[in-house]
């Protein structure tokens, strides 16, 4: 073959794919809705400014931000609401999304462009460079999954938080932003869509949005008293996803909220 049929060849086929992945762009169908069922609720000794919520083991793990109470990492007993500090940042930065993968903790920082390692004690084991905003994060066995408040999902590598691909999150044709708190389940992500009730369930292979479940009537399982201290700061809106993979129980709870609520989603028929 020729140089110049080998190019025509390369520009028929660069023209194919290019077509290919326009359809494929396009091909998200209209999200499902679905709900969450509530079959239980903790109530935490001490609030925290939830930016990063994990099971692992029989404890939650949590990152704070530095707002109301400071960066520092947490355990949460979900029997008794025990709140256990590992390690105590202050406003040295600001925490974001939390995950575990290989029994190591990892921790983005939401302007300082860093990513943490720990060990499960809350100790540093190293720092990396992330090139973007940190919000959330989540892991699916071998990569870790980030947000950065846009409308992409940033899958990386744990070792040195370098780039292996993205994906841009669409509900229909319409991009979805505000990718907030995340949780990696069965092979699909479920976020929190920032400053919003609203929780997606993501296809992370295609970026589509398979179901959005409503989560306002938390509102109503919460006392008047929570009621006043969660309207007296916008900052204090729903933020923290966690799936215990033993019982199969989502925790959801918010920045700075006294509750954490347990209970599955379900397609709504």
């Amino acid at each position: 073959m020729s140089r110049v049929a080998l190019l025509k060849f390369v520009l028929v086929l660069a023209a194919l794919l290019a077509s290919s992945d326009a359809a494929f762009a396009q091909a998200c169908p209209q999200p499902k809705r679905m709900n969450f069922r509530v079959e239980g609720e903790i109530r935490r000794d001490i609030r925290g400014f939830t930016q990063g919520l994990e099971v692992h083991g029989d404890r939650l793990f949590e990152s704070t931000g530095a707002l109301a109470g400071g960066t520092r990492l947490t355990t949460i007993d979900p029997k008794t609401g025990k709140v256990g500090v590992m390690a105590d940042f202050g406003r040295s930065f600001f925490g974001e999304g939390l995950t575990i993968l290989h029994d190591q903790i990892f921790q983005l920082s939401w302007k300082e462009h860093a990513a943490f390692v720990y060990d499960l004690n809350g100790k540093i084991i190293r720092r990396m460079d992330n090139p973007r905003d940190g919000w959330g994060l989540t892991n699916d066995g071998t990569n870790l999954i980030a947000t950065d408040g846009g409308d992409r999902l940033y899958f990386v590598n744990p070792a040195n938080f370098s780039l292996v691909r993205s994906v841009q999150v669409r509900a229909g044709n319409e991009p979805v932003a505000a990718l907030n708190e995340l949780e990696y389940v069965d092979g699909k992500i479920y976020a929190n869509i920032f400053t919003t009730w609203e929780i997606v369930r993501i296809d992370p292979k295609t970026g589509c949005v398979e179901a959005r479940a409503d989560l306002e009537p938390l509102w109503n399982r919460m006392s008047a008293d929570e009621h006043s201290y969660i309207d007296s700061d916008s900052n204090f809106v729903l933020n923290g996803i966690a799936f215990d993979e033993r019982s199969k129980l989502f925790y959801i709870t918010g920045k700075s909220w006294r509750y954490i609520f347990t209970g599955r989603f379900a397609d709504a028929n």
